[in-house]
């Protein structure tokens, strides 16, 4: 992270940034927020707004995101559960770190498709190896998926 953003992140940013796709960007901590913001900004990408919980103006700049303002929301797990922004596709850095378990990645990765009119849309999770945590949460999303389809849903 201190070299900037991999490559493959920056391609996946730049696609969104060309479409104007709106999108999550989880970060495993605090400190890692700032750090993403200035290579967003470092590569000409939209530069993203930072949240977590303590931050002071967290409720306005979540209301702002949902509102429509904004292309990119960096956060931190806060916004695991309990918010919904339609159309947001979700991109998670460092998804191996032990801050993302198995229930954390599969409430975020729920951020998406919560909108009657935008049921689908990516989740993306970047990390040096795959975890246990991961590939549940890869297994149950899958399974989830599936009795959703099978339940007469549109995903």
């Amino acid at each position: 992270m201190r070299h900037g953003l991999p490559p493959k992140v920056l391609r996946q940013l730049r696609a969104y940034a060309q479409t104007g796709q709106r999108y999550l960007f989880f970060v495993p901590r605090v400190s890692d927020l700032r750090l993403v913001a200035r290579a967003l900004r470092q590569a000409g990408l939209p530069e993203g707004v930072t949240v977590h919980a303590a931050d002071p103006d967290r409720q306005a700049k979540v209301q702002a995101f949902r509102d429509g303002q904004g292309q990119c929301l960096i956060t931190t797990t806060i916004l695991e559960r309990g918010v919904t922004f339609p159309a947001v596709f979700v991109v998670i850095l460092g998804g191996d770190d032990p801050v993302f378990s198995t229930a954390a990645l599969v409430q975020i990765a729920g951020r998406v498709g919560r909108h009657r009119d935008y049921p689908t849309g990516d989740v993306w999770c970047y990390c040096q190896s795959l975890t246990r945590e991961i590939y549940h949460a890869q297994h149950m999303i899958r399974e989830l998926n599936r009795r959703g389809k099978r339940l007469g849903g549109r995903s």
